[in-house]
């Protein structure tokens, strides 16, 4: 039996993918023959580079949003993506395909619903962008990981499972953490990301108050290739004991769990995954939504700081020092910061990889999810 997971583009479809794939194979076992399809950008190559999965790479890229002169290109690109998929579903279909949305999904769900091939399609937004939102009526299942996501889909059965979260997440060790950082249980540890790829105004309003932040306590900085190297440099100007708390990275990947979990505070983007990933470990947020795309970081972020969850700052309050304000205040009110990471916590779902591979396998018609 062929499963095929599509997932690739950004980490956000990347790594719950991969989380949905492990827990596949933990439920089918030998019976199972797993296929990852993925773009064809370095970062997809680097994140599946050591997953034991078939990997079948598309050069499909994002329509929506882009330069009117780039459409043809890309369009290209799709129609290239829809013929490969559409040759290796004719010689080898899939009992079922598991889709993580994004554009790299487009073709493939496109090609199932015309070979008439079950399919789930899965969302961790609160606002679904354009390829979940235009291909799940074309799907057998659709899972969303928010309440307000449920009445964006139409025709096809919806089920709120949560979004993947990969299997360090399900019991992260907070010692560890800091242990593997020589951070001692005492010391405030904040914890600043922007995503797989970065995000460059997080880090421009960091770099601007960042001494301030140092001599309150430690940073841990995943600040994407953009500007990592310019940041190297201004670490190195730092008076050796700032330097020494100041934890610089481009990309983290192993031991990432435990360093959320052992942060009093982590700023962030509102990703999908992001959010997701926070809320298995129940650590205090402040998240900074991207205005890119249809906004759907934005509905996602302010559904979490709804529920009591994290905290919001829009962009343009960086620039008014509003990231400073924000992470001192929370600093000197650990009250404040263990509700937060609670009310964190109570959302998190970290069965969601294990469900949805669930819901695959009994499309495909896998004995082992059969209804007893």
């Amino acid at each position: 039996m062929r499963l095929v997971l599509v997932g690739g583009g950004t980490a956000g479809h990347i790594f719950p993918t991969i989380a949905v794939a492990e827990q596949a194979a933990k439920i089918a076992g030998s019976t199972a023959s797993l296929t990852a399809v993925c773009g064809s950008r370095d970062l997809d190559r680097m994140l599946y580079r050591d997953v034991e999965l078939e990997v079948l790479p598309l050069s499909a890229r994002g329509l929506v949003g882009v330069d009117w002169w780039r459409l043809p290109w890309r369009a290209w690109l799709l129609v290239q993506s829809l013929c490969l998929i559409w040759r290796d579903f004719s010689q080898r279909r899939p009992a079922a395909v598991i889709a993580s949305g994004g554009y790299v999904s487009v073709p493939v769900l496109l090609v199932s619903w015309v070979q008439r091939i079950p399919s789930v399609i899965f969302s961790g937004d609160a606002a679904l962008g354009w390829a979940t939102r235009v291909m799940a009526p074309l799907t057998s299942v659709a899972t969303v990981a928010f309440d307000e996501a449920c009445t964006q889909i139409r025709r096809v059965p919806v089920e709120r499972t949560g979004y993947p979260v990969r299997a360090s997440f399900v019991a992260p060790d907070a010692a560890s953490g800091r242990a593997e950082l020589g951070i001692s249980r005492g010391e405030p540890l904040i914890v600043v990301m922007g995503g797989s790829q970065g995000a460059h105004v997080i880090n421009t309003a960091l770099r601007a108050d960042l001494s301030r932040l140092l001599a309150k306590g430690h940073v841990v900085h995943v600040s994407g290739q953009r500007d990592y190297r310019s940041l190297r440099a201004d670490r190195e100007r730092l008076p050796a004991s700032l330097r020494q708390r100041y934890h610089l990275h481009a990309f983290i990947d192993r031991g990432f769990a435990d360093l959320l979990a052992a942060a009093d505070v982590v700023v962030s983007r509102a990703g999908a995954t992001s959010v997701a990933e926070l809320s298995a470990v129940g650590t205090a947020a402040v998240l900074i939504p991207g205005t890119f795309g249809a906004g759907h970081q934005i509905a996602t972020a302010q559904a979490m700081a709804a529920a009591g969850a994290a905290v919001v700052l829009s962009e343009a309050e960086l620039s008014s020092g509003g990231l400073l304000r924000t992470l001192l205040d929370l600093l000197g009110d650990p009250e404040r910061l263990r509700s937060l990471g609670a009310a964190s916590l109570s959302r998190g779902q970290p069965d969601a990889a294990a469900r949805i591979a669930g819901i695959g396998l009994r499309l495909a018609g896998h004995p082992a999810t059969a209804d007893p």
